[in-house]
Formats: C-alpha cells, sequence, structure tokens
C-alpha cells in the first residue's frame, strides 16, 4: 500500500465520520461552510480519534500511519479537527490540514505532511490566486464561487507552486505572512492585499462584497504606485507623498462627509477629523500636513483629497444601488443539480415527496400551491395565499418548510410586522420577494400596506424630514416596490375581507386519518431509517434553492385563456377568475426548461422572450382547485365556519337516521357538536356565531342562562363552484377546434 492509498483510506474514513457528527457539521455552519457541495467536492472530514484503537494489533498499517505523521506519540494527530485533505496537481493526496473546534487550542490549525499546497488541481492554471489565513475562509470564499483559493500552509509550497504554474497575481485577503508576500513579489508576481472582514462573511455571506473589495484592492491604473485597499469602516489610500487611512461611515448617503483621517509615513504620523466636502476643511487640512512633513507639492496633496471623495461616493453609489439581496453564483455542480430537477418530467411528484421528506405529510394540493406561490413571487403577477385552521394542525409547518425552500435572498420571514415597517424596507429590498408572515394575529395593522403590495406593488408614505442643509421641515416621499408573494397563516375566522379575497384560501386537513399519518411519521423520525432520512433534508433544500436561483424572469402566454369559463355570480369572482389565470402562468413559469422559448417583436426595436402556457399547465391548476380550494376562495362563508356547518350535517344525518326525523326538524346544542367531534369549545362556539349570522342555523332557544338550541335554517346549500369551471377535456376539445379553425 503506497502512501497515496494511506492518505485515501484516511480521508475517506474522516470524511465518513464528519457526516455522522452533529457537532463537527454544526462547527462548518457556524464557520459559514453550509453548502453540501463543498463538503464533497474536497472530501472534508473529521477525525473522532479512534484510528489507534481501530487499527491495534496492525504493525505495518501502524508503522506507515506512524510514517506520515497521522499517528503520533499522543495518538491520531489531528483527533478532534476537521480534518482538510491537500491534493498534488494530478489530485493525488499529499498531506492533511487540521482545524481545531475549539478556539482556545494553541495550534488553530496543524498540518500533516510537507509536500503539496490546497487546492492545486484547479488554481495551477489560473493567473490571479487568492489567498486566506486558513483552511475554513478558503472553503467559504470557494462555496462563495472564488475558486482560485488556497491557503499558505508551508511557504516554501507555496513559493515552489507559483513558480512552476501560471500565477501572474496573488491577492492576500489577510494581515501578516510578510515573508511569503516577499518572496512571491520578488519572482515578478504581482502580490496585493486586499483584507477581507470574515467574521462579517460567516454571518452575511455576499459575493458582491467579496468581489467588490478585491477589485478596489487593485492598483490605480493612472497612477500605477497607487493603491486603494477597502478595510473595516473604510479605506487605505497609498499615494506617492503620503499614506492615509480614512475611516467613517462611508455607506451612507448624506450631504456631508465627515471622516478620520491618518496621514502617515514611515516616521511621521497626523491624524484629524475633516468633512471632506467642506472647502475650508480641505483646506486647512492641507495646510497643516504641508506643516508636518514638510511637503511642499499642495496641488499633489488637494489631488489626493479629491481622489479619496471619488472613492468614497463610488463606494456610497455602489452600496445605494446594490442589492442586498445578492444571488449567489452557482458552481457548475450546483447548476447541475437545480436542472436536473427543474427539467425532470416528474417535478411535481418530486416537489411532493421532498416535503414529505422534510416532515409535512399528504396534503398533496397545499405543498404544490405553496411551492407554486413561492416560484410566482418571481412573476409580474404572483400568487397569494393564506391558510387558516385550528392552532396545531399544520399550516405554520407547512410554511415554514415552504421558507425553507426559498432562496434567503429572496426571502421576507416575519412573525410580528407593524402597520409602519413595511415602509421602511429598502426600495428594492421587496420587489420579487416571497413574504411569509407566521400568524397573521402579528400583522393586523399591516394589512392595508400588504393589500397595496399586492394590488398595486408599491407603497407609499408621505413623511416630515428636515432639511440638513436649511434646517427646515419639508415633505420627503419614501418607496417599496414590489411585486411580492403573500403567504400568511392564521387561526382566526375574521380576516380582513379585503385582504381575503386577493389570496387563495387553504385548510388544513384537520381529520383522524391525517392525524395518524402525522403520528406514524413522527415515530418513524426515531428509527435509524428516520434519523438517516434526516441527513438528506439539507440536499433537499438545497436542490430547491439551487433551481429557484435558476429560474428565468420570463414572460408567460396563455394561448386558450379566452376559451376558460369561471363562476360569475358574484362581485369577487372578478379577482378569482385572475387568479386562476396566474395559477396556471406560475406552473407553466416553473416547467420553463421544459418548454420552448419564443419570441416576439413588438417594433424594430422591442423583442420579448416568451413561454405558452399547455393544456396539461391547465389540467394541474385544475386538480389544485379541485377538492375544496377554489370553495374556499369563492365561498363567502369561512372555511372553519363552512367546516363546522358540515360537521353539523354529518351529526344531524346521523340523528335523522337514528331517530327517523327530518335533519333540519333536530333541536341540539353546541355540547352535542363537540361530543361529536374534536373542535374545542371556543371553535365551536366563535363558528357557531358566524353560522348564526350567515343564517345558515337559528337560535330556537337560550334565555335566562339556559343552553342555547339550535335548529337548521332552511336554504342553507352547499355551493358547487367547479361544476361551473371548464374541464381540461373540455378545453383540450375546444382549444383543438379553436386551432383548426
Amino acid at each position: 500500500m503506497n502512501t497515496a492509498s494511506i492518505y485515501e483510506q484516511y480521508i475517506d474514513r474522516c470524511h465518513g465520520q464528519l457526516l455522522e457528527n452533529p457537532k463537527a457539521l454544526r462547527f462548518l455552519e457556524r464557520n459559514g461552510i453550509t453548502e453540501r457541495f463543498v463538503l464533497e467536492s474536497f472530501s472534508i472530514g473529521f477525525a473522532d480519534g479512534s484510528l489507534p484503537e481501530q487499527i491495534a494489533g496492525n504493525s505495518e498499517l501502524i508503522t506507515r500511519f506512524a510514517t506520515l505523521g497521522i499517528i503520533d506519540g499522543k495518538g491520531e494527530a489531528l483527533r478532534s479537527r476537521i480534518v482538510v485533505p491537500i491534493m498534488d496537481e494530478s489530485r493525488a493526496p499529499v498531506g492533511l490540514a487540521g482545524v481545531s473546534l475549539s478556539t482556545r487550542a494553541t495550534e488553530q490549525v496543524r498540518v500533516v505532511g510537507d509536500a503539496g499546497i490546497f487546492n492545486a488541481p484547479f488554481i495551477q492554471h489560473a493567473e490571479e490566486i487568492i489567498l486566506t489565513d486558513g483552511p475554513l475562509h478558503a472553503l467559504l470564499l470557494i462555496q462563495l464561487g472564488f475558486d482560485n483559493v488556497t491557503f499558505p500552509g508551508n511557504t516554501a509550497n507555496v513559493v515552489s507552486f507559483v513558480e512552476r504554474s501560471a500565477v501572474k497575481h496573488a491577492v492576500f485577503t489577510f494581515d501578516g505572512e510578510e515573508r511569503l508576500f516577499y518572496e512571491i513579489s520578488s519572482r515578478g508576481i504581482t502580490a496585493r492585499r486586499a483584507l477581507l472582514d470574515f467574521e462579517l462573511l460567516t454571518r452575511h455571506p455576499e459575493p458582491g462584497a467579496v468581489r467588490e473589495a478585491l477589485t478596489d484592492g487593485k492598483p490605480n491604473e493612472e497612477h500605477p504606485g497607487d493603491t486603494i485597499q477597502p478595510i473595516e469602516s473604510g479605506f487605505v489610500f497609498r499615494f506617492p507623498l503620503l499614506h492615509y487611512r480614512v475611516i467613517g461611515s462611508l455607506s451612507e448617503q448624506s450631504t456631508t462627509m465627515k471622516v478620520n483621517i491618518k496621514a502617515y509615513t514611515s516616521e511621521r504620523v497626523f491624524v484629524d477629523s475633516v468633512d471632506l466636502y467642506k472647502h475650508r476643511d480641505r483646506e486647512r487640512f492641507v495646510y497643516n500636513l504641508m506643516d508636518r512633513f514638510d511637503v511642499r507639492d499642495r496641488v499633489q496633496l488637494e489631488d489626493d483629497l479629491t481622489k479619496i471623495v471619488e472613492v468614497i461616493e463610488n463606494h456610497r453609489e455602489a452600496k445605494s444601488t446594490e442589492k442586498k439581496r445578492t444571488k449567489p453564483p452557482l458552481s457548475d455542480h450546483q447548476t447541475d443539480i437545480g436542472m436536473r430537477f427543474l427539467t425532470s418530467p416528474e417535478m411535481l411528484e418530486e416537489i411532493e415527496r421532498d416535503y414529505t421528506e422534510l416532515g409535512y405529510v399528504q396534503e398533496r394540493k397545499n405543498k404544490l400551491l405553496l411551492y407554486l406561490v413561492m416560484t410566482s413571487r418571481l412573476t409580474d403577477s404572483p400568487l397569494h395565499a393564506i391558510a387558516i385552521s385550528r392552532s396545531g394542525a399544520g399550516k405554520s409547518h407547512l410554511a415554514e418548510i415552504t421558507a425553507g425552500l426559498c432562496p434567503p435572498e429572496d426571502l421576507q420571514s416575519v412573525s410580528d410586522l407593524s402597520a409602519q415597517a413595511l415602509y421602511y424596507f429598502g426600495k428594492d429590498d421587496l420587489r420579487h420577494a416571497f413574504v411569509v408572515i407566521g400568524e397573521k394575529a402579528g400583522s393586523d395593522g399591516a394589512d392595508y400596506p400588504l393589500r397595496e403590495l399586492i394590488s398595486r406593488k408599491s407603497i407609499t408614505k408621505a413623511i416630515p424630514m428636515k432639511d440638513p442643509s436649511t434646517g427646515q421641515i419639508k415633505t420627503e416621499s419614501i418607496t417599496v416596490d414590489g411585486p411580492i408573494a403573500l403567504v400568511e397563516t392564521t387561526t382566526s375566522t375574521n380576516v380582513n375581507p379585503e385582504n381575503l379575497n386577493r389570496c387563495f384560501v387553504l385548510s388544513i386537513d384537520e381529520s383522524e386519518e391525517q392525524t395518524r399519518a402525522i403520528h406514524e411519521w413522527q415515530r418513524k423520525g426515531f428509527t435509524l431509517d428516520g434519523l438517516a432520512a434526516k441527513r438528506e433534508r439539507k440536499r433537499i433544500i438545497e436542490k430547491h434553492v439551487y433551481a429557484q436561483r435558476l429560474l428565468r424572469k420570463l414572460v408567460v402566454v396563455t394561448p386558450y385563456a379566452e376559451l376558460l369559463t369561471f363562476p360569475s355570480g358574484t362581485l369577487r369572482s372578478r379577482r378569482d377568475n385572475e387568479k386562476l389565470l396566474r395559477l396556471i402562468s406560475a406552473i407553466c413559469f416553473l416547467h420553463q426548461y421544459q418548454r420552448e422559448v419564443k419570441r416576439a417583436k413588438f417594433s424594430k426595436t422591442e423583442e420579448i422572450e416568451y413561454i405558452e402556457a399547455t393544456v396539461d399547465d391547465y389540467r394541474i391548476a385544475y386538480e389544485l382547485l379541485a377538492d375544496g380550494v377554489l370553495e374556499n376562495t369563492l365561498d363567502d362563508l369561512p372555511r372553519p365556519a363552512r367546516q363546522l356547518f358540515e360537521v353539523i350535517h354529518a351529526y344531524l344525518e346521523k340523528r335523522s337516521r337514528t331517530e327517523g326525523v327530518g335533519a333540519d326538524r333536530i333541536v341540539f346544542e353546541r355540547k352535542d357538536i363537540r361530543e361529536f367531534c374534536s373542535w374545542s369549545f371556543a371553535q365551536v362556539r366563535n363558528n357557531m356565531r358566524i353560522l348564526t349570522d350567515y343564517e345558515y342555523v337559528r337560535v330556537t332557544n337560550g334565555v335566562n342562562g339556559t343552553a342555547k338550541q339550535y335548529r337548521l335554517a332552511g336554504g342553507a346549500t352547499d355551493p358547487d363552484f367547479m361544476g361551473q369551471v371548464l374541464t381540461p377535456d373540455e378545453l383540450k376539445k375546444r382549444f383543438r377546434s379553436a386551432s383548426k379553425a
């Protein structure tokens, strides 16, 4: 067994141990390493220290592991450490780096083997390499899409590597390694520093911020000797006469530019606070510099300050226009995972299975509808839904799972939303966002702005503000643009009807059969198979996030739209008819990689790309609306009240058969209904009040403290909305006839 085989055996062992060690996985997540492809691609592992015990008695293996340094006098050399393999250019393992899980370790990174450089197979062909101070920061940048990354390790190995590779530029993202910096520079390779705040990146991974820092750190083309280096809260400027360290609130748009400037050379330092927008401040600062540093080139110093102002203004502009919701670039591996899902002919079945694996059993229609609502955020006319059920039925869990499948940059999940909060999002923070409100009771005050975001796709608020230059109060408008796709959950039947009629109304299965299915799934979670399934959940979530990031904003055209029918007996159906059309569009939009992309030219300069909805898309929409969803949406009676009315019917029919009396003649009390079903006192009382108000039942007795007694009111019937909607087969015939005409 050669050296590479020993390394490979150990790497495979550690990789398996990592996937079975929750503590090690949580450590990686805390350090920003959350993508499974990183762990798989680089065979990241964990050493639990059990190797000596496992190979005890095999003197040959012990000798080989000891020769490589994997085992030392104290046991496994990398025990209790994350293990990062180091490969040579031919992808053969030549070393290992171990990162301690403890922040108190005296040796945070321990290296086994003195050959090779991390990520060599890739960066050997790169003209520029990025160096981090350790393995975890290197993996974080790779996860963010920067593949040309390594960490120093052995200085001689790095120098030897760059001499025989295509590297022309090296970027150090940290302070230190002065010797390595010198050795690389002395060999004709451009070395520079662009310091990154890895602690911030761990919490808020933004590829745009990394790319900006790496770009801003490049030498100025007009003055090859000038360099501009971003640092926390500011910049370092290295100009021909002096160096400057400028810090302050540089990201905020303002009528002032108050900064702290430290001007320095290798021998002298001068520090001052300056408003760079004030001519008097700049002039005073230049005179102080000339005096302190004995410089007589006033023009050059003024030019320095002009450049500093330009850089800060560009930085402010970039920050103001840069979207906080930056979409991370996908690697080839991630793109492949997402595309396999988006091109699968069984995509909807896969979505249903994935919800089940994530903990929501059965209820196919609710799963698919909420997934389509989430997906529709990328369209110009998104869908919206509200799930109404009793407490504990699972509506919040359904919303949470759907939120987890949405890319984080497009998600706004809140549990409490005040009346004014929406107005203070950034102008584009909610554009094409998926907004999930965990419990509608926490957002009652925000009903109006939510309704405006749904209908007008924008909200505007006029507020009084003081002009910083004149001190006078004037009215300013703040605007937040949509559109948004909204999902809310609630136990209340008293939902604002103006908001309700803009949403699909979903009910949760509260049957005993569904409860048994949930219990069965919960019990399975405590078995060995259940524990194994939990390990796949992260992979499922990643797949959907990748797929959602691959969706393009395409126009959807429904060629058979004019052939469709819809109930028209109520005024609210004017909105609900459009919901059906938007649902068809959302289904087609999700299947965009399975549809032909067409082009339409409206003028010599205006051309659009679009896809066409198929009859199969309508069939899916029809099936999703059947069996309650359309009735929930169109029914004037709130869904919980309708469900109670159905329970009352079942109870009265049972008594009617037993007593031989017509159901409409039977008198009953709320207690009878509670004993017949599993509803609580409050739920029966509140919904019975609604049924009474809507004249579905009437009170026959109940005065002077006696229990109220009820009877069915005449004329109450169950609505049949689906009977007025064209079936898929009927549409297929009409569409075929229309196409031939």
